[in-house]
């Protein structure tokens, strides 16, 4: 009896899984002969062994054309799927850049309008003393603003 390593080196061989699929082939025309020999013993009708007109053999070339075309067909949609992931990313990151410009575009406008209320605001007189103008002007614009002031 050979050892445990050396069997289990054997399943893996050529020669071994062609015996097991023979061996598989054999028992399952087996046991449907001794099934329909039973049936008929029984006394039921016996299915006759018609050819099936979908599991005509095809020609290996016919078979593998038919595979190719399969296989081409799928790598097409694949590719196309691809090609259309890339697209809708590539419209994303469009999009938010495009956001980001425009905020960056907003807040440079505030800071600007900031900067001139703040230069307004902090005018002095020669001799130090603020403007009163402005800060007055300024009020009134926030007053004109606001929605409470004006229904």
């Amino acid at each position: 009896m050979p050892p445990k390593q050396y069997r289990n080196k054997e399943k893996f061989t050529r020669e071994y899984k062609v015996r097991e699929i023979q061996r598989s082939i054999t028992k399952k025309a087996r046991l449907r002969r001794g099934y329909l020999k039973a049936l008929k013993e029984e006394g039921y009708s016996v299915p006759e062994a018609a050819p099936d007109s979908s599991r005509v053999k095809q020609s290996v070339r016919e078979r593998r054309e038919g595979k190719r075309r399969e296989g081409k067909r799928k790598f097409d949609e694949k590719k196309e799927m691809k090609r259309e992931r890339r697209r809708t990313q590539q419209e994303q990151r469009e999009e938010s850049r495009r956001q980001q410009l425009e905020s960056i575009r907003v807040s440079k406008e505030k800071f600007k309008l900031r900067e001139r209320r703040s230069a307004k605001l902090t005018q002095r007189t020669r001799s130090g003393q603020p403007l009163m103008g402005p800060k007055i002007e300024d009020l009134l614009d926030k007053i004109k603003n606001d929605d409470t002031y004006t229904r």
